[in-house]
């Protein structure tokens, strides 16, 4: 049976192999996509973000033109490409030349600030200048935030069409190369990532990655999703085995239980990366998204023995991990903490809340914190901070009202989305994948409230990819194959 015509050029009897090249060579962008992100460097040089701005932009043109398959629903995520419009749009509006009586109105401290940084506004020769107090840099950022907004809608819709178990499956592989490169990078560490890179910028590295922190975010979104598939792959085992002993141990030596075991050591990998840096807000982010697994586990698995399993399994992967480690290490590191000022955070929040009191209703401009804190900073003045170590204030520091309410408008719109698609769910191993990808999300926003992994460029295109998985509808296809493999256990 043929699919109805749409269009002219949709009626190519050579259309159905076209469109599986165009989303295969898309899909293979997309992973290429993650692996440059996370090994070079976190994509923290320009020389790494714009081709991962580029690709963003290939993956979202392919996954928005290619054609509708047969039984192919579309996507309705009109509410959250409004409020990604509404962000762009007020970023647009803080780089429009104002004259500074204008100016000085919206933005009190603005032409001080503007006075000092342009020479042109401080000889008297530009009568304007934009909110932004540094419009280059917010150039830059509406670019790259521009090209992820765009790619979010265009990659869920590819994904809605392709599936998303190979990006999920992708995610994992990356994930376990990343966490062996900083396992065996550790103890050969000279000063040098890869041995040869110098840092351009003082850190603690980790991998590939300049800051610990930031390595461990990268792995608080691989490590929720390589936890789905296996709980995926354990709602799925035995599948028509029979009941005896006999066959349950033969079936230890199928395809699926060898997955399982797969997965479990991908798992067991990741979680020890994460141990080993140390990284306290890693830690603890990752042991919520271990927790809220076992959680779902408990929920979600149709019988009890797969519940009893699935909870084991997790959690004997995170006990070996600790193990291996050393629990007296990981209780020491935290003890180590300073608590009472946030481990030296305070201060540096204290300067960001200083900000954004300071310019409530436009912010400073995106991607200025950096430059504020030049004139702003009150906090630990023998180094300069050019993050808040809290993405929600640097925000409110950089975008004010303007950009802080459609923001909000993009997480509630994100939120609704994600939840009608749970409810629409009818695939066990779409849900879990799903779930993995809401679970890395969720440990992300976690992280983010005392670091700033998602500026890594890197780091924001995975975060951007859980959200193409999350937002994503199975294909027709895969539901009515789950369907029946279920009808068959």
């Amino acid at each position: 049976m043929h699919s109805p015509p749409v269009s002219a050029a949709r009626t190519s009897p050579t259309w159905p192999a076209a469109g599986r090249h165009l989303s295969r060579l898309a899909h293979g962008l997309l992973v290429t996509a993650v692996v440059w992100g996370a090994f070079a460097f976190g994509g923290v040089y320009p020389w790494a973000y714009w081709p991962l701005a580029i690709v963003a932009q290939i993956v979202a043109i392919v996954g928005l033109w290619l054609p509708r398959p047969a039984g192919y629903r579309e996507l309705d995520l009109s509410a959250l490409a409004v409020s990604l419009a509404a962000f762009l749009v007020a970023t647009i509006i803080q780089l429009i030349p104002l004259r500074l009586s204008t100016l000085a109105t919206l933005s009190p401290l603005t032409p001080e600030i503007v006075t000092q940084l342009d020479p042109m506004v401080r000889i008297g020769l530009a009568g304007s200048h934009p909110l932004s107090i540094e419009p280059t840099k917010t150039l830059v950022g509406l670019a790259v935030v521009a090209s992820l907004a765009f790619f979010v809608v265009g990659a869920a819709r590819l994904l809605s069409i392709a599936g998303a178990n190979g990006t999920a499956r992708a995610i994992a592989v990356v994930g376990v190369l990343l966490a062996l490169t900083g396992i065996i990078q550790q103890p050969l560490f000279n000063g040098k990532i890869y041995g040869f890179w110098t840092p351009l910028m003082a850190g603690e590295p980790y991998g590939p990655f300049v800051n610990k922190n930031h390595f461990a975010g990268w792995m608080l979104m691989g490590l929720p999703v390589t936890l789905g598939l296996l709980c995926s792959q354990i709602a799925r085992g035995m599948r028509g085995v029979r009941s005896g002993f006999r066959e349950k141990l033969l079936w230890l030596s199928s395809p699926d239980a060898s997955r399982i075991v797969l997965l479990m050591g991908a798992t067991a990998l990741m979680v020890v990366s994460v141990i080993l840096t140390m990284s306290r807000s890693g830690m603890g982010a990752a042991a919520l998204a271990v927790l809220v697994t076992a959680v779902l586990t408990a929920r979600k698995q149709d019988t009890r023995a797969k519940k009893i399993v699935s909870i084991t399994i997790v959690a004997a992967v995170v006990v070996i991990a600790v193990a291996w480690i050393g629990a007296s290490s990981i209780s020491e590191r935290f003890a180590r903490a300073n608590w009472r000022e946030i481990n030296n955070r305070k201060g540096a929040w204290a300067d960001a809340i200083g900000i954004a009191k300071r310019y409530p209703l436009v912010g400073t401009g995106l991607n200025t914190y950096g430059v504020a804190t030049v004139f702003y900073q009150r906090y630990d003045l023998e180094q300069h901070y050019a993050q808040a170590h809290n993405d929600y204030l640097q925000l409110a520091a950089e975008g004010g009202l303007l950009l802080g309410i459609p923001a909000v408008a993009c997480i509630v719109a994100l939120a609704v989305a994600i939840r009608r698609r749970f409810t629409q769910e009818v695939s066990t191993t779409a849900y879990w994948i799903r779930a993995g990808a809401v679970t890395g999300i969720c440990a992300m926003a976690l992280q983010e409230t005392v670091e700033f992994s998602l500026q890594m460029p890197g780091n924001a295109f995975l975060f951007v990819v859980l959200c193409a998985i999350a937002l994503h509808r199975t294909p027709e296809r895969r539901q009515t194959r789950d369907r029946l493999t279920e009808v068959r256990i």
